[in-house]
């Protein structure tokens, strides 16, 4: 019988990528699709070792909606190990207040919940790797 995975919420630029204009000089204009290409590589991988990554699109321009559906998955029944934050988010100064939310609401909401920062859509799995290295040893 195959175990739980270990449940891993992800909150990044995503779709709204194509929104902004750093993610858009990095990526190019389609950004957006870009970005999801790129996750979807990382999540592959941590499925792989057994992790499921539940990605959650943040608006920074609606920040009121991207808390609150970010707060609804970590209220979900899931049992969360793990929030990763991605560097579209965490990366540039007008967006700290969200970021520092997001990071108080995930303590708030999990305790103790491992918060872990990707440098990027591809990057997803290094920051799993980082913070849980006993699920890739080999």
């Amino acid at each position: 019988m195959a175990s739980e995975p270990k449940y891993i919420l992800s909150a990044g630029l995503g779709r709204f990528a194509a929104l902004d204009p750093n993610a858009k000089a990095h990526f190019g204009p389609d950004a957006g699709a870009k970005t999801k290409e790129m996750l979807a590589t990382s999540i592959s991988k941590a499925r792989a070792a057994g992790f499921e990554v539940i990605g959650v699109d943040i608006n920074p321009q609606d920040p009121d909606d991207s808390l609150k559906r970010f707060t609804e998955q970590l209220q979900s029944s899931r049992e969360w190990v793990g929030v990763n934050v991605g560097y579209g988010v965490r990366g540039h100064k007008e967006y700290t207040e969200l970021f520092e939310k997001l990071l108080n609401t995930a303590w708030q909401v999990r305790p103790g919940i491992k918060i872990m920062f990707s440098n990027g859509p591809d990057e997803v799995i290094t920051a799993i790797k980082r913070s849980f290295p006993e699920a890739f040893a080999s």
